[in-house]
């Protein structure tokens, strides 16, 4: 039997608590701060990412992964993490010496009502 190999491991660079935004033609992430995983690859799924992103930061109900592409830059290889078939491919696409750059993206809070809660059950 053997122990956890690295080639087993899949390192995650999740980007987190920034922004996108677009500068001119160019998408951008700004802000926030960077930590790294190691996830089993045999397990990769999106409850597993969230798992281990939920370790390194609080995370609002909504919140949506994306993955780079390797070799690409946000505007064209940003894809999004929306089931584990998805999480399957950015684990098959990213070799066994690169790391996968994950960005987070928190959802939008709109207050739709002027008045507090409070006043509803009048």
């Amino acid at each position: 039997m053997k122990g956890m190999d690295v080639l087993d491991t899949l390192v995650v660079r999740f980007h987190m608590n920034g922004v996108f935004l677009l500068d001119g033609s160019e998408k951008k992430y700004c802000g926030g701060s960077e930590a790294l995983s190691y996830v089993d690859r045999d397990k990769i799924s999106l409850s597993e990412l969230f798992g281990h992103l939920k370790e390194h930061c609080n995370m609002l109900s909504g919140t949506m992964l994306h993955w780079l592409f390797p070799g690409r830059d946000l505007q064209t290889g940003l894809r999004a993490l929306c089931d584990d078939k998805a999480c399957k491919l950015m684990c098959d696409c990213t070799g066994e010496l690169e790391v996968a750059d994950m960005y987070v993206e928190e959802p939008k809070i709109v207050d739709l009502c002027d008045k507090s809660d409070d006043e509803s059950d009048l």
